[in-house]
């Protein structure tokens, strides 16, 4: 991937030179570190806090786009914090996990996932949805320290279906929105 042909805002993120990819903000770790597989609780957070972008890291605007299975999209919960709608789209090309059928999250496990989202395997349709906000929970389960973060959407402004066609995720249209 070359930076010039990314967005303004993600090209200006640090660069993993492995993977020729922009390290997404939620991604640096406290201690230095990155880890594409493991959410920065701490980022996540702020993200949510901050109404930052978390790929990018900069304010969102008005449209805000999450990315994830049927049951956080019927649900409106997420763990992962929105991003910029262009982030998301180039986010949905170049990030191994979504893009490609048979690439597999490395270090992420059942001990290591968020609280109600013990779920290892890939959600497929993956369904990208729009909205306006979304509010911050807490999710409590006994045993687990400390509580995890919950992404609540606002009700959706629309949503696009992508599955996985030769291996390759691949946009077919729109998901019909939920009742609100």
């Amino acid at each position: 991937m070359n930076r010039k042909t990314l967005p303004a805002r993600l090209a200006a993120r640090p660069f993993d030179s492995r993977r020729r990819l922009p390290i997404p903000y939620v991604s640096e770790h406290d201690d230095g570190s990155v880890n594409f597989a493991v959410v920065n609780g701490t980022r996540a957070l702020e993200c949510g806090l901050r109404r930052l972008c978390s790929a990018c890291g900069q304010p969102h605007e008005p449209a805000i786009a999450f990315v994830g299975g049927p049951g956080g999209f019927h649900q409106r919960r997420y763990t992962d914090p929105p991003m910029h709608l262009e982030c998301a789209h180039w986010s949905l090309r170049l990030c191994p996990y979504l893009a490609l059928q048979r690439h597999r999250r490395r270090g992420g496990t059942e001990q290591t996932a968020a609280p109600g989202f013990t779920d290892m395997e890939k959600a497929e349709p993956v369904i990208l949805a729009v909205t306006h906000g979304y509010r911050l929970d807490l999710i409590y389960e006994p045993g687990s320290q400390p509580p995890a973060i919950a992404f609540r959407p606002w009700p959706w402004n629309a949503a696009t279906r992508l599955v996985y066609r030769d291996r390759v995720l691949t946009e077919i249209g729109p998901e019909p929105l939920p009742a609100t």
